[in-house]
């Protein structure tokens, strides 16, 4: 009894600590939509402008994975999830003890790292992360990422956005997009969409042959790295080096 006990006080401790680490809102990232206004995140490239005083002018910094900047004299500075404006103000703000006017500070984003999007589903099988760089529509997307279409069933593109507990899911028609010129459904890509190719049944078919034959992939990499060899090792002695009937007999 008293084992029990214990066992479900440490269940009880082990689910709190799950609770702690799961995500509770969005997509675990910051949700604001970068197609209408664009918020700076990790890894972005962002520079000071501040024509008036020219030690604070074309500073570059890359925002780290805790969501800072570093500037001179004032340190650290939190920008990630804000607009440049935003950022704009909090920059300043903190540079009001060293300059006596900040009207000419502003942030800028010069590199953009942080926004990404998801190719997923279909043969073969493998997640394919995109890089959002805006105004990408899923007609876009499925070209970016050299979609194989005999493999998948182009009238049932999932486009999933993601959240803990009510996913918004959009089931698009690409075969009206790229063959009759219905547009209705070249949706908007947003970051961190994830987008889902349904197989077709040639999809299927592949994925099969691709699991039934996956144990034999380590005879097959053995096999071509073998004739690689064997091949580099015959075209050497072919090459001047020995005797030109016998690539194996090298006569320095």
């Amino acid at each position: 009894m008293v084992l029990g006990a214990c066992c479900l006080g440490c269940r009880s401790v082990d689910d709190a600590r799950v609770l702690q680490v799961l995500n509770q809102r969005g997509f675990g990232r910051p949700t604001q939509d970068a197609n209408r206004e664009y918020y700076i995140g990790i890894g972005d490239t962002v520079v000071m402008r501040d024509p008036n005083h020219g030690m604070y002018n074309g500073v570059v910094e890359a925002v780290r994975m805790d969501g800072v900047i570093t500037l001179p004299d004032v340190g650290t500075v939190y920008v990630n999830g804000l607009t440049p404006a935003e950022a704009t103000q909090v920059v300043a703000m903190r540079y009001e003890d060293y300059v006596t006017n900040t009207d000419s500070i502003s942030i800028e984003v010069t590199s953009i790292n942080s926004k990404k999007f998801y190719v997923t589903g279909a043969p073969p099988r493998r997640a394919i992360l995109q890089p959002f760089t805006g105004d990408i529509t899923l007609l876009d997307a499925m070209v970016k990422s050299n979609v194989d279409e005999r493999l998948v069933d182009l009238e049932e593109i999932l486009v999933m956005r993601g959240d803990p507990e009510n996913p918004l899911i959009i089931v698009c028609n690409y075969e009206d997009i790229a063959r009759r010129g219905l547009t209705r459904d070249n949706i908007l890509i947003r970051e961190n969409d994830v987008i889902y190719l349904t197989p077709s049944i040639a999809g299927y078919i592949a994925w099969g042959v691709d699991m039934a034959l996956a144990p034999l992939q380590p005879i097959k990499e053995f096999i071509t790295g073998a004739n690689t060899i064997v091949a580099t090792a015959d075209s050497f002695g072919q090459g001047g080096y020995g005797n030109k009937n016998k690539g194996y007999n090298y006569n320095y």
